[in-house]
């Protein structure tokens, strides 16, 4: 039985260091995780596990790409299809981008969700 990795920004493009539109990121995908888990779709949900982490990481880490996708691209790699949330600016996520292209490159199928429609 596999899973749905479910890929979302996070960081404010403009101000990385904005913790509260990081806390906003987490809720809009904590909330999507619980909605596509409540229609029966097995969910791993990054920021809503690596978001509560972050408060324990030195800012060097926390503020890390590399950091993050190395946890992130381990999950990624078993999954059986990355589902990309559309919130805002998602096109401008520097993450979001490189899970889509660790999948393209993986043979994992990519799927777009407009937050709306779930």
């Amino acid at each position: 039985m596999g899973y749905s990795y479910l890929a979302s920004p996070y960081c404010n493009p403009d101000r990385p260091a904005d913790r509260q539109y990081c806390k906003a990121r987490y809720d809009e995908a904590c909330r999507a995780a619980a909605k596509l888990m409540g229609q029966g779709h097995l969910i791993f949900c990054p920021i809503a596990h690596s978001h509560p982490i972050a408060a324990w990481l030195p800012d060097a880490q926390r503020t890390s790409h590399d950091f993050w996708l190395r946890q992130d691209f381990a999950l990624l790699t078993m999954a059986d299809r990355l589902i990309v949330l559309q919130l805002h600016q998602w096109k401008r996520s520097v993450g979001v981008a490189a899970e889509i292209e660790f999948a393209r490159d993986n043979g994992i199928p990519v799927e777009y969700l407009e937050p709306g429609k779930l």
